[in-house]
This record gives structure tokens, C-alpha cells and sequence, in this order.
């Protein structure tokens, strides 16, 4: 038969065209190597965002802890108390996972107040600048630090956003419960330090992870959380221990946990405990 008297090409129907779109997307994502609902997940995708942030920063704890540990070996006391301080800056801005996610890792790092091992066993001899029998210890926190920076970078490790939200709600209101008292790290002297650190860290999370989507579901929610995130910021901006408010921070940190707690609901997590 001719050309000429060939059926005309068939056209799909409406109803058809609608079915074959998603299935479309749904070869193109896999053809990709993307889970399809991964690819609509926005809150997977920050997850995954957010991933590389923690990593620099256990990478800087670790970095800190070993230049510790060669501080003490050659029996420099200032050069270990400043690598102390560089490693626990690394760690504090990734303490909204560090219980959540690595929980025997974080007990056995920064366990407080009463530690047998990890950066507050270290702090009292160490800030008196004795390095006798600091050798054992610094190696061990050392190592446990190289655990988790193994563990954090391995290719199947994953954040859960409802982890994620969980972390950061329980350090917010740590902050503002219990270490606006301010004495978390005594010998060290940094624990106005520690709060912000914690601060920028929850601020990461939410920034990273859970912003936008909250922005899009319920914007006035999501602009309290913006507000009193700075609110910490600013109390926390105090020149000194003695010179921060308290009463203030106390608050501002309980407030944060309660508006993190809210924003569960629209971002269709379950509700995270705060303290505990």
C-alpha cells in the first residue's frame, strides 16, 4: 500500500496523555538512578544537602583532636588547649545529630557532667595545664572521632529528616534549660562558645532542611523560627559569660524548641520530644 493511502497516525487521548506523563518521569528518574519518591521529597533532598556541612565539621573535630594529641606528646600545654578548643568548635556545631544519629559514639565523646572519657575527662587537667597521663585519653578521642567521621562519610550513611528535626529541637531547648547556666565547659572557659556553636548548628539544620518547605506551607511559622533563631544569636552575642542574660536565653532556647515542635506538623513528621 502507498503512502498515500496509509492510516493516519493514531492520536493518544487526553485521559492517555495524563497516564503516560507520570510514567514518563517516573522512567526518566529511574533511568537517572533516582528513586521517584526521593526525587519529590524535598525534605530527603535537604537531608542530603546537609550532609557535607556535618562532615567538614567532624572532619575540624577530628583535625583538632589529633593536633591535640601531638600537642601533648611534645608536652606543649598551650598548643594542646588550643587544639582542644578548635576540636570541640567542630563538634558542637553537629550536636544536632550527635545523639540522634551516633548515640553510643556521642556518649562516649562528650559525655558530661560526670565523663570517664572523651573531651571532658581531658578539660580539667589539660586548662590546669597538666598533660600527665593525657597520652591515653587524647588518643581515645581521637579515635572515636575518626569512628564517627568514618561512619558520617560512609556512601549508604543517610540523614532521616525526622532525626534531624528531633536533634535540633532537643539542642534548642538543652540550650535554653540547661547549658544557659553555663558551665559546660568550666576549665575550658567555653561555654558561651558552646551555645553558639549549638546555635549555628540547629540554624544549619533548619536552614538546609527544613526552611523552604516550611516557608511554603505555613510562611508565618517558618518567620518565627527565622526570628528567634536570631534571638539566640543576639543573646548569645554577649561579650562574656558573666554578661549574658540568662533569663533570656533560658526562654528564647524553650521557645525555639516548642516552634521546631509546631513546624512537625506541616512538614507531615511526627512530633519531637524536647527535652530528654
Amino acid at each position: 500500500m502507498s503512502d498515500a493511502h496509509a492510516s493516519p497516525p493514531r492520536r493518544c487521548s487526553r485521559n492517555a496523555a495524563a497516564w503516560l506523563a507520570p510514567v514518563a518521569a517516573m522512567l526518566m528518574a529511574l533511568t537517572l538512578g533516582i528513586a521517584p519518591a526521593a526525587a519529590a521529597d524535598p525534605l530527603a533532598k535537604g537531608a542530603a544537602d546537609y550532609k557535607p556541612f556535618a562532615v567538614e565539621r567532624i572532619g575540624n573535630a577530628l583535625a583538632g583532636a589529633k593536633a591535640m594529641q601531638a600537642a601533648i606528646k611534645a608536652g606543649d600545654a598551650k598548643a594542646a588547649q588550643a587544639a582542644w578548643i578548635a576540636s570541640r568548635a567542630g563538634w558542637e556545631t553537629v550536636e544536632p545529630i550527635t545523639g540522634e544519629f551516633f548515640a553510643a559514639l556521642d556518649e562516649a565523646i562528650d559525655a558530661w557532667p560526670d565523663a570517664k572519657q572523651g573531651y571532658h575527662a581531658i578539660e580539667a587537667r589539660l586548662f590546669a595545664g597538666n598533660l600527665a597521663d593525657l597520652a591515653a585519653p587524647a588518643e581515645k578521642l581521637a579515635a572515636d572521632l575518626a569512628e564517627f567521621d568514618r561512619q558520617l562519610r560512609a556512601p549508604g550513611f543517610k540523614f532521616a529528616p525526622q532525626g534531624l528535626l528531633a536533634g535540633a529541637t532537643k539542642l534548642a531547648y538543652e540550650v535554653g534549660e540547661n547549658k544557659s547556666k553555663g558551665g559546660e565547659s568550666p576549665y575550658a572557659g567555653t561555654s558561651l562558645n558552646d551555645m553558639r556553636d549549638n546555635v549555628e548548628g540547629i540554624e544549619a539544620v533548619y536552614k538546609v532542611v527544613f526552611d523552604a518547605t516550611l516557608k511554603a506551607r505555613d510562611a508565618r511559622l517558618a518567620h518565627r523560627i527565622h526570628d528567634k533563631i536570631e534571638d539566640l544569636e543576639k543573646i548569645l552575642a554577649a561579650k562574656d559569660i558573666k554578661s549574658l542574660e540568662q533569663p533570656a536565653l533560658h526562654k528564647a532556647g524553650e521557645e525555639l524548641a516548642v516552634l521546631l515542635q509546631m513546624s512537625a506538623a506541616k512538614l507531615k513528621l511526627k512530633k519531637p520530644t524536647a527535652g530528654g
